[in-house]
């Protein structure tokens, strides 16, 4: 509802107003009228309504004092001057209150129609810009809605939330990331709030390949989501990745959005097939703790040892070949990998080595083909199936990839920058890496990158954070703040305020 104080001196011209209003638009109230500037000053602090009609000459108090008064007090609502053909040599005082907008009298409904619609367009604009903001907040933390004006009062608000490939475990390895995060073209969002006459809000998720939308509607209104989400399902860019769409439960009035946005991460790690696309409902969540598939038991039990590369290439195909069969969920693929990384390759022989972290290499990998090409690598690096130990070429490659990441840490990195410059794809280069100097170039840019931050921070606490963000190489200055937080414990603001001793 647009709320509306009418400021005038006549009281037929403010009741007729008031009459034109409220019977041919629905969405306007008239909440207050005030006969002189002093009065009318008095009922808009206290209403603080979003549109005021103020007539220019006026006893006590005339519009334009009214209006300065208004503009000193901090408060900003749009202002439609009330104003006869003899009165234009107060328009250029009126401009530079920002008053826009002059309504002439007698006053004409299709003038007053232009207004309102103008100012209705304006409104909408104003609440959307409220409720995204409210929405992404929501995201991060518990966030109880305002007690006033509360930009969610009366609305469902339903997630869903697009995945393409896994949920990503590691927060480095936003490092390295596709030149932009997935997004939806704007038109057919657009579109779709047309068609099932709700609001639509994208929103920033945890990691590059996460795209969460907000479906925000009249709690009242039965809104077709299965529709909805099957329609975006397939307008969604494609990648090499499964794709997969989970539709959260409905929260009302602003309360427990970030319960809902928590419920769905969980639900794609114990219910979503690792490696197939799907759309599916929030279910409850099984109750029975994730136990290893006692098939990988089997298979890492009969693995012979000191076995040579093709006999644990075979054992390694039918654990896949099983996984996909099964189509296990994300969280249970974790657990099993991580059973065979610890009785398989965790032996005495290796223990001097670094082992592959399960849940990092399955969030890094968008299929199964991928995964298991990857586990193959990291079994020839730690076995020396093909040479013996990292040859000098391939040493002499990972320094030359960290000298030019120890130059380059703060420019926009991409996958695609690994086989413009060095004339190999990631996977390879990573694994080399990994093996020379004990870490994955990802996390290695975010150290190089969270160290600069720190130096930034200690020699200038007054700078501002998304200056530095993007100092170091974060595009955005959330995903800066989250990986700052997740590496050091707090966020970068409280690490400032630690700094200042404040």
């Amino acid at each position: 509802m647009i709320r509306v104080i009418i400021v005038e001196d006549e009281p037929a011209i403010a009741r007729g107003l008031a009459l034109l209003i409220t019977q041919n638009h629905a969405d306007f109230q008239v909440i207050a009228l005030a006969k002189n500037g002093k009065e009318g000053l008095t009922k808009i602090l206290e209403e603080k309504p979003d549109l005021v009609f103020v007539d220019i000459h006026m006893p006590v108090m005339d519009g334009l004092d009214m209006i300065r008064e208004i503009r000193d007090n901090g408060f900003f609502p749009r202002c439609v001057i009330l104003t006869g053909y003899a009165e234009f040599e107060y328009a250029q005082t009126a401009i530079r209150l920002g008053v826009s907008d002059y309504l002439l009298k007698p006053i004409l409904p299709s003038t007053l129609q232009e207004i309102l619609l103008s100012c209705r367009q304006e409104h909408q604009a104003k609440h959307r810009a409220l409720q995204a903001e409210y929405l992404q907040r929501c995201l991060g933390h518990a966030v109880a809605p305002p007690e006033k004006d509360n930009p969610l009062s009366g609305c469902a608000c339903t997630l869903l939330l697009l995945l393409s490939g896994p949920i990503c475990s590691n927060v480095y390895n936003e490092a390295l990331i596709p030149s932009e995060p997935l997004c939806v073209d704007p038109k057919v969002i657009g579109e779709l709030e047309i068609r099932y006459q709700l609001s639509l809000f994208p929103l920033r998720g945890r990691h590059y390949n996460e795209y969460i939308l907000a479906a925000v509607y009249p709690r009242q209104r039965a809104v077709d989501l299965e529709g909805l989400s099957e329609a975006l399902y397939h307008r969604f860019p494609r990648t090499d990745a499964c794709l997969n769409l989970t539709i959260s439960d409905t929260a009302t009035d602003g309360q427990g959005i970030y319960e809902l946005s928590r419920d769905l991460y969980l639900q794609v790690l114990f219910t979503n097939p690792y490696g197939f696309g799907q759309i599916r409902t929030c279910s409850p969540l099984p109750n029975q703790k994730i136990q290893v598939s006692p098939e990988i038991k089997q298979i890492c039990s009969a693995i012979p040892g000191h076995a040579g590369q093709e006999v644990l290439f075979d054992f390694l195909h039918s654990m896949f070949l099983y996984w996909q069969k099964e189509k296990v969920t994300q969280f249970q693929l974790t657990a099993d990998l991580r059973y065979f990384i610890s009785t398989v390759i965790h032996d005495s022989a290796c223990s001097s080595l670094l082992c592959p972290d399960a849940a990092e290499m399955i969030s890094s990998c968008s299929c199964y083909a991928q995964l298991e090409q990857e586990l193959k690598c990291e079994l020839e690096r730690i076995y020396h199936f093909n040479t013996q130990g990292v040859p000098a070429s391939q040493q002499s490659l990972a320094r030359q990839v960290r000298n030019w990441l120890d130059t380059n840490f703060t420019s926009h990195i991409t996958f695609k920058v690994f086989q413009d410059i060095f004339g190999h794809n990631e996977k390879y280069i990573a694994v080399l890496f990994k093996a020379e100097f004990g870490i994955s170039p990802s996390k290695y840019i975010g150290e190089l990158r969270l160290d600069m931050a720190k130096k930034l921070m200690q020699s200038n606490p007054d700078i501002l954070l998304k200056d530095v963000a993007e100092m170091v190489g974060f595009t955005d200055a959330f995903y800066f703040s989250r990986v700052f937080k997740s590496h050091e414990g707090i966020s970068p603001s409280h690490y400032v305020k630690n700094l200042k001793g404040t």
